[in-house]
C-alpha cells in the first residue's frame, strides 16, 4: 500500500561515449568523468522535460512575469516552490527532482536555484549566464541548465502529477 510522501524510483541510464583514439595519440587517455556512466533517479511515471518543453517554459515565464505586474509572479512563486515547481512550470505539468533524494526539489532548493543562483548571477553578469546556462542543456544528456548542474536538479514532465 503507498504512503503518502513516498515516491517510486526508476533508474535511467545514460551513457556517455569519448573519441576512439587515432595512431597520432601518444597514450591512451584515461577515463573522465565525462566519459563515464551518467545514471539518474526520476520518479515513476515521469520522463526528462524535452529542450523544447524547457525553452517553452522559459518563454512563459516571461510573459507570466510581464502580466502578473512581477509581484504577482513572486507570490506564485513562493507558493509553487514547496511543490518542486516553479508558475510557468505548473502550467506545463514538470517538476524540479533533487537528484540527491529523486523527490521533488524542497522550497529552500527552488528558492536558491531560482532566486540565489539564477538571480544574482543573472545580475551580476548582465544577464550572460542566463545563456551559458541555456546552451549548457545542449552540452548533457539529463538536459540540466547550468544552474541545475550547480544546485543538483532535473527537470521531469510528469502528466498526472506527482
Amino acid at each position: 500500500m503507498p504512503t503518502a510522501g513516498l515516491v517510486k524510483l526508476e533508474r535511467l541510464t545514460f551513457k556517455l561515449t569519448r573519441k576512439k583514439p587515432t595512431m597520432t595519440d601518444a597514450a591512451p587517455t584515461p577515463p573522465t568523468a565525462s566519459t563515464a556512466e551518467a545514471t539518474i533517479a526520476v520518479p515513476q511515471g515521469t520522463v526528462l522535460s524535452t529542450i523544447g518543453k524547457r525553452f517553452a517554459g522559459a518563454l512563459l515565464t516571461g510573459v507570466l512575469v510581464v502580466v502578473t505586474l512581477g509581484i504577482g509572479y513572486l507570490i506564485w512563486a513562493a507558493i509553487a516552490y514547496g511543490k518542486g515547481q516553479t508558475p510557468a512550470k505548473q502550467i506545463l505539468k514538470m517538476y524540479v527532482i533533487d537528484t540527491e533524494t529523486g523527490l521533488p526539489a524542497t522550497w529552500g532548493k527552488m528558492f536558491m536555484r531560482g532566486f540565489v543562483i539564477d538571480g544574482v548571477l543573472n545580475s551580476v553578469t548582465g544577464g550572460i549566464f542566463s545563456l551559458v546556462s541555456a546552451v549548457w542543456i545542449f552540452t548533457n544528456p539529463e538536459r540540466q541548465r547550468l544552474t541545475d548542474k550547480i544546485i543538483k536538479t532535473i527537470v521531469v514532465d510528469a502528466p498526472n502529477g506527482l
